[in-house]
Formats: structure tokens, sequence, C-alpha cells
């Protein structure tokens, strides 16, 4: 069933980009209709499971994607749009392409939780973060319905924008492995905005060049602090480069002393955060929208633009606030050159925030405390840092390159598509959408890809120009993307376990034995295997997640550690209405295990990592 659902929204996606109301290239088409086809089948599928149980709500959702197809199939096709360069051009896209699909297949191959002889590994930041993933995952592949609570922190409501987790948990509850539901949906996304970030650069500057150097620029992201730490560390291990590069010793796209935090896009986030694979995709295909709606004057164009805008809060809610700017964008313009109200171009924003509205207010309210957004002067400036410094650290030179876009562009119309990035890049200083400040790179990265069109342009318009620019702008695009480029390199020559055997067993015992709404008491590590791999919730997550959704959770700890010692009477922890107490032979001494007390219980299952007690 699982490989049935991925063709039906493929098949979607085909049919939507074939009736496509503007022309496209070939291989734009194919990753528009990656992205258009999983967003809108993760949609429809969302809207029917949250009325209907599963085995009723997939297979109407495959038969009305199916029927879209063969309604939207049946009428012509739009054209094929040329590419600008010929053979030549289509050399360079091959080439380029066929570099980065092996890097990106590679990484989503051996970080998605491959399961091995001796455990489960990945590699990386997604070691963390996909502790929360795959808890999500298999929560929904477990429930017979869509379950409306936080596995993390049960009896709270879900504010987490899940879409894509929901896609993989109904493509396991559809028989596929948790490696393969991670795996196929994350590299057909990420090699879709690749494919979308050159088509994007080709459609503004008309160069494949321009769209290349811009993925490269993208792909390269990093603290420019990380070049001096890089040289500092291999300087002082005394190895040749190849064996310092084959055991780095941290992620060089940022630098704790430095204060820089500036991550990689591919490693720190493209992997490990998987809502913003949907928000890339689905916010590329809003670009191409409403350049293209400006370059040919077509408010039609802003339509389709506006439903996806308005559909993002639920999949990438800063994508959507880049969506939000970029129609702000186009109606300002408007009313600016026409001088009069832009009916055509805000009625499309209009209904951006029509669908929108539900989904802000849900992620607002459902646990009455908000997203925890607060004001906060320079993202991650320290108080008695120098300004100065602190910018240099984590833009370095593309921060400077970008600046200086709208000073030598000032007469090119293009330029405009700058304005909305500036906007954004003073909003990500004074204000945190979320409690850790550190997310608002979820902004800067569209600011970075954005600007990073108009870098491209400019150094190869420099090189088009004289030849021996090459001798200038080449060492700078080398230097700009070490930092990042040594954290791809890192992930690709380091790996963690997930999960050993024992966390296996104790899993696989939580899923045949337990119910799917079962509720654990754990330590909050981020891999916990009854929840990570079983899918059952718990009563303390990982904190740092509780804290970043800012859901409260002093409560929950004092629940812990009241089980760990052995009170299961306790008022605070029988408020939780836990089921099991599950304790591992190596808790951390905070939590205070009280082993004479546990004593006195009988242990319901064991291995030798793991301890399951039943709780009253």
């Amino acid at each position: 069933m699982a490989v049935i659902y991925l063709v039906s929204a493929l098949v979607l996606g085909a049919a939507l980009v074939r009736r496509s109301p503007l022309a496209l290239y070939r291989f734009e088409a194919v990753a528009a209709a990656v992205v258009l086809g999983l967003f809108c089948w993760t949609w429809l599928a969302f809207l029917a499971v949250l009325v209907l149980p599963y085995d009723v709500g997939l297979p109407f959702v495959v038969v009305l994607c199916a029927a879209v197809g063969v309604a939207l199939w049946s009428g012509a096709a739009t054209p094929v749009r040329p590419l600008e360069g010929g053979r030549r051009a289509w050399a360079v896209w091959g080439v380029t392409t066929a570099l980065v699909s092996a890097l990106v297949v590679r990484l989503f191959w051996t970080h998605s939780l491959t399961r091995e002889a001796d455990g489960v590994w990945t590699a990386g930041a997604t070691w963390a973060d996909f502790g929360l993933h795959a808890t999500h995952v298999n929560h929904i592949a477990a429930a017979t319905s869509l379950p409306g609570g936080i596995p993390v922190a049960s009896g709270e409501r879900l504010t987490y924008p899940f879409l894509i987790d929901l896609l993989s948990g109904l493509y396991v509850n559809g028989g596929m492995s948790l490696h393969a539901s991670l795996f196929w949906p994350g590299v057909l996304l990420a090699l879709a905005i690749c494919q979308l970030i050159v088509s994007t650069g080709l459609r503004l500057f008309r160069r494949i060049s321009v769209g290349v150097l811009t993925l490269v620029l993208a792909l390269t992201t990093g603290s420019f602090a990380g070049v001096c730490a890089a040289w500092s560390d291999w300087r002082a291990s005394g190895l040749g480069l190849g064996a310092f590069l084959g055991n780095l010793p941290q992620d060089y796209s940022q630098d704790d002393e430095a204060n820089a935090h500036l991550t990689n896009l591919l490693v720190d986030a493209i992997l490990p955060q998987r809502s913003i694979l949907l928000g890339l995709g689905v916010g590329l295909v809003v670009l191409t929208l409403v350049v293209v709606a400006r370059e040919t004057d077509d408010a039609r164009l802003l339509w389709p633009a506006a439903v996806l805008v308005g559909l993002l809060p639920m999949a990438h809610p800063h994508t959507f606030i880049v969506g939000a700017l970029l129609l702000l964008t186009v109606a300002a313009e408007a009313a600016w050159r026409t001088r009069s109200i832009p009916l055509a171009q805000l009625w499309p924003g209009v209904l951006a925030a029509v669908l929108a509205l539900p989904q802000v207010v849900w992620q607002q309210s459902a646990n009455g405390e908000g997203t925890g957004g607060r004001f906060r002067l320079f993202w991650q400036w320290q108080e008695g840092e120098s300004l100065l410094g602190y910018w240099w650290a984590n833009f370095g030179l593309l921060g400077l390159a970008l600046l200086a876009v709208p000073v030598v562009m000032w007469r090119d119309r293009r330029v405009l598509w700058m304005a909305p990035m500036l906007v954004l890049l003073v909003i990500t200083q004074v204000y945190a959408f979320q409690p850790f400040e550190y997310d608002n790179l979820k902004l800067i990265y569209w600011v970075l890809l954005v600007g990073g069109f108009f870098v491209a342009y400019l150094a190869v318009e420099l090189v088009r120009r004289h030849l021996g620019f090459l001798a200038l702008v080449l060492p700078l695009v080398v230097l700009v993307a070490i930092p990042g480029s040594l954290a791809i390199t890192r992930d690709l020559t380091t790996e963690a376990q997930f999960a050993s055997l024992d966390d296996i067993e104790v899993a696989d015992w939580a899923r045949a034995t337990t119910p799917a709404d079962a509720v654990f008491v754990a330590a909050d590590r981020p891999n916990v295997p009854v929840a990570t791999l079983a899918g059952r919730s718990l009563v303390l997550g990982y904190r740092g997640w509780l804290y970043n959704f800012n859901i409260a959770y002093g409560e929950r700890e004092a629940a812990v550690q009241a089980a760990f010692a052995g009170r299961f009477d306790d008022p605070v922890l029988r408020a939780f209405d836990a089921d099991y107490l599950l304790v591992s032979a190596y808790e951390d001494p905070y939590w205070g295990v009280d082993e004479a007390a546990l004593a006195a219980y009988p242990v319901l299952w064991s291995n030798d990592t793991w301890r399951v007690y039943d709780l009253p």
C-alpha cells in the first residue's frame, strides 16, 4: 500500500504540472511534480484521516488522486520551455545533477536510520532530530486513525507542523520500513529542491551557470569563522590533509567559541529538520510563480501561488512567512507602479491569509502557550560581544556580497526580489519565533538562498566580461564554501548508532505487547526506543524539544523522578496516567534511580539494557 500511496502522489504531481499555467523546463517540471505531488497528496491525506480511519480515508485519497489525474491528463499539455544555452547548458546541467544526486542519495541513505546487523545507524545532526521524527512517524503508523496528541509529551495536543512526518507515518502504516519511509520522500524532495534552485537561477538570469553556482553556495552554507577554526585544527593536528579530512573533529559550519551558528543547509537542515523539505520545495515553486507573474504582468499566476502559501503553515511555518512576504512584495510594487489599489495582486493574498488562519490559530493556541516567540536583538549575539565581529564570524564574505547587491544592481528590475529578503533579515534580527532563537536560521537560509542568485549572477558576469576575473572569483567562492563543504565531508565520513540490539528488542516487545496509545515514563534521551522505534508516547520526551515547543515540563520531570524513586502512587506521577516505567541500566544520576525501592515491584520485561515495570 505504501508504494501505491507514493505512486499516487507522483501521478497527481505529474498531472498538475502537465496543466501548469506556465511553461517549465523539462527538469523543472519533474522537480515541481515531485514537490506538488507529495505536498498536495499529504494535505489530502491529512484532511481525509482527520475525519476517517486510515482504512477508509487513504483508499479514498488514492481514488480521488487518480480521478484528478485522469481529468487533468485529458486536456492539452502546457508547452515545454526550451533551455537557454542549448546543448552546452544541458551538459552543465547533466554533470551538476549527477554529482549532486550522488551526494544527496548517499547522505539520505546513510542517515535515514539504516537497519544493520548490530542496530540502527545514522550520522551527524540526524541522531538527535530523528529521535523526534521517528517518534512521530511510528506513533502515526501504530494508530488506526490520526492521533491528536504529541507523543513526546503525553496529554498535550499536537502543535508541531508534522505533514512530512504524517506522510512517512502513513508509509510505515502501509508496509514500508522506517528507513524507506524517511529515505524516499526525503531524497525525492531534496533532489527536487536542488533542481528548482538551478531552474530559478536560470529563469531570473537566463544562464545555467547562475543556477549552478547558486546551488553550490546554497549547499555549502556555513559560518565564516569555520575557515579559521578548520585551519587551526589542521595545523595543530599534525596530520596530512587527507587524514585530517577523513577524521574531522567537529562541524566547521559552526564555531561555538566565535559564537558562529550559521550551520550548513544540507546536513544541518535538509537532512535532520524534515519539515524544511516541503518548505523549501513549495517555497521555490511559489517564488517561480511570483517571478513569472511579475515578468509577464499576469496576476492570474498569483492564485496558485496563494493556495500554496496558504497551505504552508502545517508544513513549514517559516516558509509561510517567506511566501507571504513575496505576495506582499508583488502587491506593494503594483500599488507603487499604478498609484492605485492593486486588487488583482491583493485578492490572492487574501486567499492565502484565509487558508492559513486556521492553521496559525491552531499552532498558537493548541496548548495555550503559543510558539514562544519573543523580541531578541541581533539573532544570537551576546551582550558585550563585538557586533561587527559577530556578523563577520557568521556571514563573512557572503554577507558583504549580499549587502552589496542592492547597491550594485539598484537599476536592475530583478533586484526587487532582494527587498523581501532584506526585510526578512531585519525581522530575524529583532524577533525570535521560537524559544531557541537558533531556529530563525530557517528564515535566514531563505535570505542566503535568494541573495545567492544575485551574488552568483554578479560573479558570472565578472568572469564573462573578462576571464581574468576567474582568478579572483574562484578563490572567493572556495573560501566561502569551505565551512559547509567540511560539514558535508564530516557527515560523509562519520556514523552514530541510533539504536542497539537491546533497544530494538524492547521496541519490538512494546510494539507487540502494549496498546498503540500506551504511555511510558522514561528519562529524556532523544532516542528512547519505545518511542522512536515503537511509536509509544512518553510523559517526558527530550526536554530540548519540549522547550522549543514552548511546553512546560517541570511537572513531567518531577513525575519521572517520582517513578524512578519507586513512588508509583505519587500524585504528580498519577496525574499523567502513565502505563509503564522504562529504566535503563545506564541512567544519569540526575534522575535518582532508587534500585532498592524499585526492587519491591516485579519486572514486567527486561534485557541487559532495559527493564519495564507495570505502573498501577
